[in-house]
């Protein structure tokens, strides 16, 4: 495997090199947004999911001080990735988002206002839901467009097409969206690693590349 195709903290240089952000990077941040189609997550999933955090919260509330500090920083990614995994791995779920014609009504919905609204550093678009990793641009009033803005206008746009495409009528996507800052160069690049590798941890690529649905901003592996 190249070291294009490998995303890791060991080679983090290939792939995010400081400045290759717009200035602000240290005033603002990008953002860590993935939305899922409706119906996404059956009962059972999500009573495995509320399993899993009940025994975290245990086992944290029976820790000393110190080691709760620790673990509190690991919580949202940690039940953000157990959500994931359970989107992936949900059976008798739709899953219509990787066929050629529906990926690439997604993918040019969140390049349209790439450099507009917004930088455009990754994304990633799975079978039943979509990773997004974008720098929030300003406007011409100095305000920083927002992210929930920005994600109503992608499910609003694709939301049409692909029902037009299908035949269908009504909403498409879950109404709640996940979005996270991402704090930091070091955030930055785990954020990216985990989008590039999520097809290939769901097992439907061996590398990030041979994802269709997947893109890294070209500067961002130069």
């Amino acid at each position: 495997m190249s070291k294009h195709n490998t995303i890791s903290q060991d080679n983090l240089k290939y792939f995010y090199k400081p400045g290759r952000l717009p200035h602000m990077f240290n005033a603002d941040k990008p953002i860590f947004i993935t939305f899922r189609l409706k119906f996404t997550l059956p009962k059972a999933a999500i009573t495995e999911l509320e399993h899993r955090k009940r025994l975290w919260l245990d086992g944290y509330d029976s820790m000393g001080e110190a080691d709760q500090a620790e673990h509190k920083k690991q919580k949202d990614g940690l039940f953000f990735a157990w959500f994931d995994q359970l989107l992936d791995n949900s059976p008798d779920v739709p899953k219509i988002l990787h066929r050629k014609d529906i990926s690439e009504i997604i993918a040019n919905a969140l390049k349209y206002h790439d450099g507009k609204r917004y930088q455009l550093l990754a994304y990633c678009i799975m079978p039943n839901h979509v990773h997004a990793l974008i720098f929030p641009l300003k406007d011409e009033n100095g305000s920083i467009y927002a992210p929930a803005g920005i994600t109503y206008s992608w499910k609003r746009f694709t939301s049409n097409q692909i029902n037009k495409l299908l035949g269908k009528s009504g909403s498409l996507w879950q109404r709640e969206s996940f979005d996270r800052m991402v704090r930091d160069e070091e955030e930055l690049g785990r954020t990216l690693e985990y989008i590039l590798q999520n097809p290939v941890k769901a097992g439907w690529v061996g590398e990030w590349k041979q994802w269709r649905g997947s893109y890294l901003r070209e500067e961002l592996l130069s």
